[in-house]
């Protein structure tokens, strides 16, 4: 473990997941967005690498995605799941987020899919998320190839409970935001030191907005663990 941060009721840990696994405690639920194991292209190929829309390629994405490490810990929504469905349980329900506005069709994708531990019906959330429109997020800047809104990462996390969620992905830490808006507990690993500092921020400039987050917690105190 090179790095830790611990910012209000969130835990954000730099290095390997699989290598921080033991180390992490009890966890009540995983919501991730992982690595899917399709070489993901969003800009340009440089050096014979798909590159993410940062000049950054996407670690891990150049191998299928084993989602069994991350099943005993909890309740589970993972992100992607379509492309790595068979090596999932049986059971469980499918999240939808449709991200394009009525009567857009584009060559990417109009809907991303989540796999659910919980049995239960499909759920479906519309939230535009296509180039510059941003829907409520319009004006903020997108600092991860594959960001997702806040708003679908706090529904997603709605569907699982306890107080505790593990985001072993992190990335620029949406998952992060989207607990202290429900006022849940955050253990977030995040692989590259660059998105590292980046969800450092923006977790720490999300405790600063006290519309969201007055009534749910005290103004928290940051510390660096090296």
């Amino acid at each position: 473990m090179s790095r830790e941060e611990i910012i209000g009721d969130c835990r954000l840990i730099l290095g390997d997941c699989l290598e921080i696994l033991a180390t992490l405690g009890k966890v009540d639920a995983v919501v991730t967005d992982p690595p899917y194991g399709i070489s993901y292209q969003h800009g340009a190929r440089r050096g014979g690498r798909l590159m993410g829309t940062d000049g950054m390629s996407i670690t891990g994405d150049d191998k299928p995605f084993d989602p069994s490490p991350w099943l005993p810990l909890g309740e589970c929504v993972l992100w992607g799941a379509e492309h790595f469905k068979n090596r999932l349980p049986d059971g469980g329900r499918w999240l939808v987020w449709n991200k394009r506005r009525v009567g857009v069709v584009r060559d990417q994708g109009c809907v991303e899919n989540a796999w659910c531990s919980n049995d239960g019906v499909t759920r479906l959330i519309d939230h535009p998320w296509d180039g510059a429109d941003l829907g409520p997020e319009r004006g903020q800047p997108r600092v991860h190839s594959n960001q997702k809104p806040v708003n679908v990462m706090r529904w997603s996390i709605g569907f699982v409970g306890g107080e505790a969620i593990l985001d072993p992905f992190m990335g620029s830490g949406t998952t992060g935001i989207a607990c202290l808006n429900l006022g849940r507990k955050f253990i977030g690993i995040e692989i590259e030191p660059k998105y590292f500092d980046i969800a450092c921020r923006r977790i720490e400039e999300a405790y600063k907005q006290p519309r969201l987050f007055a009534e749910l917690r005290p103004k928290p105190k940051r510390e660096a663990l090296l």
